[in-house]
């Protein structure tokens, strides 16, 4: 699974870290190594709570009212000051809780309600979010050491689908997309009927506007980062740039 993929291979790539390292910047300006993997830590803790409810037929509402900045650095600051090794460990014993919560759910309740930043969302949504959400700080992570994560398809895939849906949904857009991706090669499509945003892959709208690049810098740029090229007429980078504008308030 995706998830699960990718969050091993940040664990694996932490455990090589120096200690001298865990105070190292990183993309974020507000955190720095440690800031940074304990807010992947609260936001899995979070994760894993919220399936767990899910699959017992609740829906959590306590991201309601959520500050993208201030309530994500609070949570992350609830787990206090931490060595290295203990953000290692609560990493990994929060993930390993996902990881269970997921086994549970899996071929039966994806399509039980759960609970994200945008708000309450069917639960392999949910888990789409919270990838994206790792994905984005493994190279906020990695980036600064002028290092890259290795690219997994799939992974890149599930979270350009997630990312550029959301930024549709949010922005309010009514413009179909027509994505032509690389490394990895992909087409997605945006098409939006009575308001309703449906994405697909390998083929996109007649007449759609279109966009071009890097899955790595598509993401960047629309979740307000500084990327690299992308290519696209005005109504498709207008769609993106919103979105980017509307994370960073």
């Amino acid at each position: 699974m995706a998830w699960g993929s990718q969050r091993a291979r940040v664990r694996g790539w932490l455990s090589g870290l120096a200690d001298s390292d865990w105070s190292g910047p990183t993309r974020c300006e507000s955190w720095d190594t440690t800031g940074l993997v304990r807010h992947l830590a609260s936001a899995s803790q979070f994760l894993g709570y919220t399936l767990h409810q899910a699959a017992s037929g609740e829906v959590t509402r306590l991201l309601q009212g959520m500050d993208t900045r201030t309530t994500v650095e609070a949570a992350a600051s609830m787990l206090g000051d931490m060595t290295p090794v203990a953000a290692q460990e609560t990493l990994a014993s929060a993930d390993a809780a996902v990881d269970a919560e997921l086994a549970k759910m899996r071929g039966t309740d994806w399509g039980a309600f759960a609970e994200a930043p945008p708000g309450q969302l069917p639960a392999h949504l949910v888990v789409s979010h919270f990838l994206f959400d790792s994905w984005v700080h493994e190279y906020d992570l990695m980036v600064p050491r002028g290092e890259h994560p290795a690219i997994d398809p799939l992974e890149a895939e599930v979270v350009a689908r997630y990312l550029i849906g959301l930024a549709v949904v949010a922005t309010g857009s009514h413009t179909p997309l027509d994505l032509h991706l690389s490394h990895p090669e992909l087409r997605i499509g945006i098409t939006i009927v009575d308001d309703m945003v449906e994405v697909t892959s390998g083929q996109a709208p007649k007449a759609a506007s279109v966009l071009e690049g890097r899955v790595e810098d598509v993401v960047d740029r629309t979740s307000g980062r500084v990327a690299g090229p992308v290519r696209g007429d005005e109504r498709a980078l207008a769609v993106i740039d919103a979105f980017g504008q509307l994370l960073a308030v």
